[in-house]
Parts: structure tokens; sequence; C-alpha cells
């Protein structure tokens, strides 16, 4: 694929996960019966407490790391799109959470909270899938494409335990892995491959 071609599917990309989060942040509001449900099945599922270190990929010293890791490899551009993703991503999260704010589930219905969880905040979008995904689609073109899957299955993993804490909403979690797919896109068309 070209390098034009590959800007504009980048771009594309770009521009579905913003509209992906755009329309998810409208449900997030209301809490439709679909996304309560699926809320209180992971939520329910009990202590896991071997995945609760899944939920690391989405702090955000992952971004940074995954910078500074890209850097010592030589991968300039990718180094340059995942310093830039943190900031971006951020503002991005807290200018959503501030436009339209939604409640965390402890206030929507029955919710156990575990580890971390907050309880205070806006909980769309949520930041830890938002800064899973992004690294994980900054990285992901440029990893062997059998080991693509894993890295998007470890961000998605990193988003369902933050449904399984109480932190967050399945809505949540869709919306912030739209965002950060967005943010991911969004800086590799900027900066190239």
């Amino acid at each position: 694929m070209t390098r034009p071609r590959i800007r504009e599917r980048d771009a594309v990309v770009c521009t579905a996960g913003l509209a992906v989060t755009a329309l998810a942040s409208t449900v997030a509001r209301r809490h439709p019966a679909p996304d309560r449900w699926l809320f209180a099945l992971v939520n329910d599922h009990g202590e896991a407490r071997p995945f609760r270190m899944l939920q690391q990929l989405g702090t955000p010293w992952v971004l940074p790391g995954t910078a500074v890791v890209a850097a010592l490899a030589g991968r300039r551009r990718l180094a340059l799109a995942a310093a830039l993703a943190l900031p971006l991503e951020k503002a991005l999260e807290v200018g959503i959470k501030k436009v339209r704010p939604a409640p965390r589930p402890l206030y929507v219905q029955p919710t156990v909270l575990r580890d971390d969880a907050p309880v205070e905040g806006g909980s769309f979008p949520s930041g830890h899938a938002a800064i899973a995904f992004a690294a994980a689609a900054l990285v992901a073109p440029d990893l062997p494409s059998r080991a693509r899957p894993a890295v998007l299955g470890a961000a998605a993993a990193a988003a369902v335990v933050r449904i399984g804490q109480g932190a967050h909403h399945p809505v949540d979690a869709v919306g912030g892995a739209a965002l950060g797919v967005a943010v991911a896109a969004g800086l590799r068309s900027l900066v190239g491959r």
C-alpha cells in the first residue's frame, strides 16, 4: 500500500473513531437496558485478581513508555506519535467528560466496587480503554500480523477489567476504545509511519 493511501486510511479510521465516540456519548447518559445488563454480567463475576494487572495497560505511563521503547528501537515517528498521544487523549477525554457528563455505574445501578474503582468524576469515556487502545493501535501496524490480535485483545481486556471493577459501563469502554483508536490513527496520519 502506498504512503498516501496509508495516511488516507488512517484519517478515515480517525474520523470513524471520533464518530463512534460521539454516538456512544449520546447513549452513555441514558444507560439503556442492554448496557446495564452487560455491566451487571461483567461486574457480578466475582473477584478476578489475575486479570487486575491488565488494567495497567490503560494507565498513563503506557504511552510515554511506548514512546521511549520506540525511540530506543529507532522508530522516531512511532516515538513521536506515542509521545503526543497521552496529552491529546487526555485533552479529548477531559473535554468530553465536561461537555457530556455521565455518572459512574454506582449511581445508576447496584455495583460492586473493586480495587481502585473511582466513585467520583465522569464515567464516559473510559480513560483506561482510551489509553490501552491508543497504545495498541499505535504499535499494532508495526507488529507481525499474527501478533496484532493479542495486542488488541489485551487492550480489550483492560477495558473489560474496568467494567468488572465497577468503574465504567460497557458503553464507556466502547467510547474510550473508539477515542483511543481515533487518537492513534490521527497521529499516525499526521506523523506518518
